[in-house]
């Protein structure tokens, strides 16, 4: 969905939006049920998370909360081993993400520390965003409350989602969900 501003080459060779530290594994991602589905022939692990949808269960291999571990998805040499169209649409939209902030009110947020963020990939995502995927992504959300997560600071607003707010938030609001890690 961002190959027009990522190469696919830049991200296979980072791979910071699948390695999750414990204490940021509130991060993997929302897994949409078809995909629940189709992720049957990986014979991957998921995790049901409180409310009733699936993520993918992190192989940790200690209790330390700065461990980090890869997405089970993740082919080391070659990167997602999912096909782009059937990655789960909070993968294929990051950095980007629906949050919440305090007040109740949607904002879609760029996460700041991705290596292939410079001031001018920055603004081309934030138009990108805004122009092409900005409806797309709040149908999303508006189907899949779950992926609307809580603020986090190290998120650069890009914009208001007011077609989101008060929408069913019952996920949102665990930043730090030790249920995911355990």
């Amino acid at each position: 969905m961002l190959t027009s501003i990522f190469s696919p080459q830049q991200c296979s060779t980072c791979k910071l939006c699948c390695n999750f530290h414990r204490s940021s594994s509130w991060e993997t991602p929302f897994l949409e049920p078809d995909l629940v589905r189709q992720l049957q022939v990986f014979h991957v692990e998921l995790l049901k998370r409180p409310d009733g949808s699936f993520t993918f269960k992190l192989p940790f291999q200690t209790n330390s909360d700065s461990e980090s571990a890869n997405c089970p998805m993740l082919d080391p040499s070659s990167g997602c081993r999912l096909p782009r169209e059937q990655r789960p649409f909070e993968c294929r939209i990051w950095p980007l993400r629906v949050m919440r902030l305090e007040t109740g009110s949607a904002v879609l947020g760029c996460y700041e520390a991705c290596p292939a963020l410079d001031a001018a990939t920055f603004a081309k995502l934030s138009d990108f965003a805004h122009v092409s995927l900005r409806q797309l992504i709040v149908d999303h959300a508006m189907r899949f409350p779950q992926t609307i997560r809580s603020y986090h600071p190290h998120y650069r607003i890009l914009e208001a989602l007011p077609e989101l707010d008060g929408s069913d938030s019952s996920f949102a609001g665990t930043a730090d969900n030790r249920s995911l890690s355990e």
